[in-house]
């Protein structure tokens, strides 16, 4: 029999995937209807593309609402459509839920991060401290992505433990592969010259203070080679214009523009080391798609990030500034013949994370609840 799911994808409907937005797709584009599977996708904004795959089995439904205030396309407007679609489960794949479920309802909570920073405004805390959770008690499911996470949403909503499922998030092939694509011109612009390429550092993250920007300057200044670069990820132009970077790395730091998959797989597989200084991630992208490129990577083994230390992993401290600093110079001093051997090794380990299995997962977890099946 063919599951009819409705997945709620406004993460694909942006001018730009982020985090969320790729795992949405990726379920999308490893399931298909070979395995009894049709899709309709809803989204939000019909002004902006909606970025599912070519293939996909099933069809979208893009549409607006009135009442963004309120969040009542969630809440009003995604239940309706999904009625009248003839979905049989709905799985919402960003953090949030309608109340109202006329059919069973999947959701996917990431991690806690966004009931543990402030919010903007009582009514943005009242919708998801209080509206959530009466909607999460509703839910026939919850999809989580580590056990980090786990535990942390079942601490939060203790109601929720018999239901909560870990399936974690995969690799795209691409990131095991040589790099089909160039460094984005801005960057090329800056870091290629008639000598060849400038030696540089990633910094994946972004601006939230969580991720720890400034520690990533501070160790490129810190580090014994003073032609070394960094370039720095996940920052929009407007969050770029903002970094403050010391007068004394000006030239030496270079901001990404929104990138391409296969320009990210360039951006890894170019730099010496990977720097990853987060404090708190509910599954952290950056730790495996470094190893799978070949790259040294620098973490602290924080949250789920314990569970990710591989074979180009240097693990350190969170707080040690010398500690990184040495695990820095280790990483950039690894001989060739050393590097290559762990280079393999991690990439053996890293394809353990596969998008086909985690929609393989999802599609069985779908199967069971249709089925009242007991979860835990």
């Amino acid at each position: 029999m063919t599951l009819r799911i409705g997945m709620v994808a406004r993460t694909l409907n942006a001018p730009h995937l982020r985090g969320t937005g790729r795992y949405i797709q990726e379920v999308l584009r490893n399931s298909k209807a070979a395995d009894g599977v049709h899709w309709t996708v809803f989204a939000n904004n019909p002004a902006l593309p909606l970025r599912v795959p070519a293939d996909l089995a099933g069809e979208t439904d893009v549409f607006g609402f009135r009442g963004d205030r309120f969040e009542l396309w969630e809440q009003i407007g995604l239940p309706l459509h999904a009625r009248r679609a003839g979905v049989q489960l709905l799985h919402c794949g960003e953090n949030t839920v309608p109340l109202w479920q006329p059919m069973p309802t999947v959701v996917t909570i990431h991690d806690t991060v966004l009931w543990e920073e402030p919010r903007p405004t009582r009514l943005d805390y009242h919708y998801l401290h209080h509206v959530q959770g009466l909607a999460y008690r509703r839910c026939s499911a919850v999809i989580t992505i580590s056990e980090s996470s786990r535990r942390d949403i079942a601490r939060r909503w203790p109601f929720l433990a018999d239901r909560l499922v870990v399936i974690p998030h995969g690799i795209a092939d691409e990131f095991f592969q040589p790099a089909t694509a160039p460094l984005p011109p801005a960057l090329r612009a800056v870091l290629e010259d008639g000598q060849g390429r400038k030696p540089y550092l990633l910094y994946v993250g972004g601006p939230q203070p969580r991720k720890r920007f400034g520690w990533a300057l501070d160790l490129l200044a810190s580090a014994d080679d003073s032609a070394l670069h960094l370039v720095a990820c996940g920052f929009g132009a407007a969050a770029a214009q903002a970094a403050v970077v010391p007068s004394s790395l000006v030239g030496r730091v270079h901001f990404a523009p929104f990138v391409s998959d296969a320009e990210l797989v360039a951006l890894y597989q170019g730099a010496r080391v990977a720097l990853y200084p987060t404090l708190y991630e509910g599954f952290g992208f950056p730790a495996v798609e470094a190893q799978a490129a070949g790259t040294p990577v620098l973490f602290s083994p924080v949250s789920s990030l314990a569970d990710l230390v591989g074979p180009l992993t240097w693990a350190v401290p969170a707080q040690d500034p010398a500690a990184w600093q040495v695990a820095l110079r280790d990483a950039l001093s690894l001989q060739p013949t050393a590097r290559a051997e762990r280079v393999s090794a991690a990439q053996r380990w890293a394809r353990s994370f596969a998008w086909r299995k985690t929609a393989q997962m999802h599609l069985d977890l779908y199967r069971r609840v249709l089925a009242g099946d007991r979860l835990n």
